[in-house]
């Protein structure tokens, strides 16, 4: 079976039009989340996804933009009486749901199950084998790596460019990497796309799904994923909510 993936948020923290905040849903027979920002539940439901079947969320790191839907998931799946969740995500996630357990006292009666994870780990989730490592953000942050079916989905999280999450997107079928700001813009933790272009050349990467798109991209999308193009020969596109990829 192909796998399918979904941005349902190509967003930041930032309100804009047609963006919501991060998360990605990859389908094969199984449902797996990645980070659940605010506006996630809502497209979930727009593309007619069940939250019985969102059990299992993957966090790349808990800045707000891509943990902001989490506990509201969490409470309606509690509300229609459906099984936990389940949370994998970096250096800290524990102590994230246990100070919301404080500050919620409903939130004690769900059941939620964390696992923390950390760079070079690998496990097996659902039918994927998921590979972790170390992002390049201002907090623990993790870029993942999913196989299934003798596919590969590699999802960045936020970054700056990094050679280790090239090296685990080596070979992917699809890269998802967050390219927040357009040229000239010279930032830290995130990802231009001069920078992206010159760090996938020669990785083996079939396509590129650019996403954690601030207003700033606003005008610029095409230019942005020639430019990719352009440094890295592999073909790439730019991401809006809603938009389904398939392998």
């Amino acid at each position: 079976m192909s796998l399918k993936v979904t941005l349902l948020g190509t967003g930041v923290g930032i309100p804009q039009p047609g963006r919501s905040q991060a998360a990605i849903l990859v389908e094969s027979d199984q449902q797996l989340l990645l980070d659940c920002g605010a506006g996630t539940l809502l497209r979930l439901d727009q593309i007619g996804a069940s939250i019985e079947a969102i059990d299992t969320v993957l966090l790349s790191h808990l800045h707000l933009d891509h943990v902001s839907d989490l506990l509201a998931l969490a409470n309606a799946r509690y509300l229609a009486d459906m099984p936990g969740l389940e949370v994998f995500g970096p250096e800290g996630t524990d102590d994230y749901i246990s100070s919301a357990r404080r500050l919620y006292p409903n939130l004690g009666e769900m059941d939620v199950a964390v696992r923390e994870l950390y760079p070079m780990d690998s496990f097996g989730l659902k039918n994927f084998d998921i590979f972790a490592e170390e992002a390049l953000h201002s907090l623990p942050s993790l870029a993942f790596r999913l196989e299934a079916e003798d596919q590969v989905v590699v999802y960045s999280g936020d970054t700056e460019p990094s050679p280790r999450v090239a090296a685990l997107a080596k070979d992917a079928d699809l890269l998802v990497h967050e390219c927040s700001f357009p040229e000239p813009f010279d930032v830290t933790n995130h990802s231009t796309p001069k920078k992206l272009g010159s760090m996938i050349k020669d990785c083996g990467i079939k396509r590129v799904a650019l996403t954690h798109l601030y207003p700033q991209t606003a005008g610029c999308e095409d230019q942005m994923a020639e430019q990719v193009i352009e440094l890295s020969g592999v073909p790439a596109i730019v991401g809006w909510d809603l938009m389904t990829l398939s392998l």
